[in-house]
């Protein structure tokens, strides 16, 4: 089911407003009307008029004149009323988007801790291991952990530092997509590698 814009909540309710002022209130004034004793010398009456009388009156094709300040009044009654209902809505959206990035932002604030704790343990325990290790092969292994560890920090600082968010298509689908830190990475593992030598 499709969503209503803002502007179609706004026209609803200024419709709805000006169908409720011409049938409700200018009725509900010529009730009040009708109540009071009152003379109308054009028709000699001296007394007061039936109620429900002057309020089917308002529906007759004379009154027509009357009706439409009362219809106008109630379109203008929705009007506010359908601002002030999607600036309510708006703020509920923003306040929404708010938490849910504080959330994503204490999310990664989170991750960045334990991951670069992590990958500074690892990475450490295998740079200092390369250098005491004499067989080639556990040797390409070590500067293997040691590298991609540097790659995990790399990631992360690049992930906290960016500035601006670019996506590009991770699967096929052409849904699911991930962040594109290629630019940032590349310059957080030479900073990383310059300050391992």
């Amino acid at each position: 089911m499709k969503s209503w814009s803002g502007n179609s909540r706004i026209a609803v309710l200024s419709l709805l407003g000006g169908v409720a002022g011409y049938l409700v209130l200018h009725p509900y004034t010529m009730l009040v009307y009708g109540l009071y004793a009152h003379r109308d010398a054009a028709k000699g009456q001296t007394g007061p008029v039936h109620p429900f009388q002057e309020v089917l009156s308002s529906f007759d094709p004379a009154m027509l004149p009357m009706g439409i300040p009362f219809a106008l009044l109630g379109a203008v009654s929705g009007l506010f009323l359908g601002f002030w209902v999607e600036a309510r809505r708006h703020r509920f959206e923003m306040e929404k988007r708010l938490l849910a990035v504080e959330t994503l932002r204490q999310l990664m604030t989170t991750l960045a801790h334990y991951l670069l704790n992590a990958a500074q343990v690892v990475g450490g325990f295998a740079a200092r291991d390369i250098k005491k290790e004499q067989d080639e092969i556990i040797r390409r292994h070590l500067e293997a952990m040691r590298n991609e560890a540097m790659r995990i920090e790399g990631v992360v600082k690049s992930l906290l530092s960016l500035e601006s968010v670019k996506s590009h298509r991770f699967l096929k689908d052409g849904e699911t997509a991930m962040i594109d830190i290629q630019t940032e990475l590349q310059g957080k593992l030479e900073e990383l590698k310059r300050r391992q030598t």
